[in-house]
């Protein structure tokens, strides 16, 4: 079996003013994974994300990526290894142009200048953001800083990726390359951590869900065993996407019996359904 590359043992993390955000949650995610934390809005799912990338520690509990505590003084050079994407990408993007922006982290490991370069050419290629590399972040639009963003952390060729809320106020043509991108990433070996609360674009994002709600561990299992759990959804705060209530109210009437988690698997079911009806028919 493949040994996990990030190991949260009964972790507990409170804030300052005594704000408990997460309360002995305990997980593993291992190499290729493609893996969402799903959660309501305060939920603690952002903190969690957090204390993986070693940005936060643990009042109690443990967490090991890659083998190393993150805690450990050692863990610094693992950083190199470990992309993060935050929620808003004002909190990452703080130089005078896109291209500074990217190449302030390779900078930051010291790597070869002419590395540096060609790494930087090609992730503003791949993300499509070539022509905004000498523009200021600030007067880029919501969905360019999100993309610059992304590309601050793909500069590094991270072997752990992890995303906050990625999908937030992107529109459906920057959401679809988002998604294809962080696939294609995870093809190339790439683990990618989401956190989210967008149950809509999970069946596309993640092989397997964590559900957190109230700084607490609620359920884990395949997306799709996950997302038809309305049970558990709903006591997490949580709906189930719109494909799958509707379908599985058609299954309740005996109409269908396989409940789709995204659009081609609704349109097959679709095209069956009226082929059978059309056939009882005639």
């Amino acid at each position: 079996m493949i040994e996990p590359i990030v190991c949260v043992k009964d972790v507990k993390f409170s804030y300052p003013a005594g704000i408990s955000a997460i309360n002995g949650v305990s997980l593993e995610i291992r190499q290729g994974e493609r893996v969402a934390i799903l959660g309501p809005n305060g939920s603690g799912k952002s903190t969690l994300i957090l204390l993986i990338a070693g940005l936060l520690s643990p009042k109690k509990g443990e967490i090991t990526v890659f083998g190393e505590k993150t805690t450990s003084k050692d863990f610094q050079k693992f950083r190199s290894r470990i992309g993060i994407v935050f929620q808003d990408p004002d909190d990452q993007l703080f130089t005078q142009s896109v291209i500074e922006d990217i190449e302030y982290g390779p900078k930051n490991l010291k790597l070869p200048e002419e590395d540096i370069k060609q790494r930087s050419a090609h992730v503003l290629e791949k993300m499509g953001i070539r022509h905004l590399k000498d523009r200021p972040p600030h007067r880029l639009s919501f969905g360019e800083k999100k993309k610059v963003s992304l590309a601050t952390a793909l500069v590094l060729k991270p072997e752990l990726l992890i995303l906050d809320e990625p999908t937030a106020n992107l529109d459906l043509v920057s959401r679809r390359g988002l998604i294809e991108t962080l696939n294609e990433l995870n093809r190339a070996g790439t683990t990618v951590i989401v956190s989210t609360h967008d149950v809509e674009a999970l069946p596309e994002l993640a092989d397997r869900i964590i559900v957190i709600s109230h700084g607490l561990l609620h359920g884990e299992g395949e997306t799709r065993k996950v997302l038809q759990d309305a049970k558990l959804l709903e006591s997490s705060g949580l709906e189930p996407p719109t494909i799958v209530k509707l379908f599985t109210e058609l299954k309740a009437q005996g109409l269908i019996s396989r409940v789709p988690i995204t659009a081609a698997e609704g349109k097959a079911e679709l095209v069956k359904l009226l082929k059978d009806h059309k056939e009882k028919s005639t």
